[in-house]
């Protein structure tokens, strides 16, 4: 408890995150009668089941000094083959297929950007457009859908009044990253490569391990996700997600990561991510259209990262008008 007190208290992009969503919560809590229900919150769990994971995948991206665009489309990809090879195959292998190369795809990701210094921002925007094109030639341009829709009734159980398998998975998947991120020396890789990365390697930390762990992780947050979404509906679609990559990325900047990396966490990325899903539940209640949904993610992107740069100037001024004070009580 005292390790969580000090986390919040000592991170005030994190106790930004919280105020936002206890915030936005309470907001809509108020003004929606039907927002402060059993439903609802199963609902909003049930979009954290795959937007948590894009969120989390984004965070350890960005947490490097990287970002990965292509997630939603490998995410499609991954749903695609998941719905597409189901009926014949069975649902754990194709699963277990579409996980093993969105995964895998990561990897290729990550090693390119690591061995041969190729800007991900450049690699991935290529990586989605081919897997875009490959998608629409594995669900030959068209819907793809189960034939057995028992196994999207088992996906969206009700488990605990709130959650379902697949949300229970994520928040499990979350757990995992979170003890990896803080308690291995591969974690502390990530976190040394994205805030100091020339000091990194000069101390001997390797660009390339740390480089695939982290694409690799993101490829595989977009293949499971991918695979909830493809089963939970029972269908898939090779265009169908690309909202993911913007509502992740408001969903792990609000969490507190930096644009400059080496700063964030896997609590932020489910915070961030229960805002988003807060908002987003909130606006379909008050019947808003689509496009003012992504206005008003946007706003909420750019009011965070105004607050995140105001917290930044001030910290330096803080660490420089304490630089003086200490100069000054040594002349004297």
């Amino acid at each position: 408890m005292e390790r969580i007190k000090h986390l919040v208290t000592d991170n005030p992009d994190l106790s930004f995150a919280i105020l936002l969503a206890v915030g936005v919560f309470t907001f809509f809590a108020i003004t929606e009668p039907l927002f402060f229900t059993h439903r609802t919150g199963f609902a909003i769990m049930e979009r954290f089941a795959v937007l948590g994971l894009v969120g989390l995948a984004l965070t350890l991206c960005i947490i490097a000094g990287e970002i990965d665009l292509s997630i939603g489309s490998n995410a499609a990809l991954a749903a695609v083959i998941t719905v597409r090879f189901t009926d014949d195959w069975g649902a754990v292998n194709a699963l277990l297929l579409a996980l093993a190369i969105s995964t895998t795809i990561g990897a290729i990701q990550g090693y390119f950007i690591a061995y041969l210094r190729i800007r991900a921002i450049v690699l991935t925007v290529g990586t989605l457009m081919l897997l875009r094109g490959v998608a629409l030639f594995a669900a030959e341009e068209k819907t793809v859908m189960l034939t057995d829709f028992r196994i999207p009734d088992f996906i969206t159980t009700k488990m605990l009044v709130y959650f379902s398998p697949a949300s229970l998975l994520v928040i499990a998947m979350f757990i995992v990253v979170g003890l990896f991120m803080a308690f291995t020396r591969y974690g502390r890789e990530i976190y040394a490569i994205g805030g100091a990365r020339k000091e990194a390697l000069a101390s001997g930390v390797s660009l390339q391990r740390p480089m695939i762990i982290v694409f690799a992780i993101s490829g595989f947050c977009a293949g499971l996700g991918g695979v909830i979404i493809g089963l939970r509906s029972g269908t898939a679609q090779a265009l169908g997600l690309q909202y993911l990559l913007l509502a992740g990325t408001v969903a792990a900047f609000i969490g507190g990561v930096s644009i400059l990396g080496g700063k964030g966490g896997v609590i932020g990325a489910g915070i961030g991510t229960l805002t988003v899903n807060f908002l987003n539940t909130g606006l379909v209640f008050n019947v808003t259209p689509a496009f003012m949904v992504q206005l008003y993610l946007g706003i909420l992107l750019l009011v965070v990262i105004m607050f995140q740069t105001g917290s930044r100037v001030f910290d330096e001024r803080q660490r420089r008008t304490q630089l003086l004070n200490d100069v000054d009580r040594r002349r004297s």
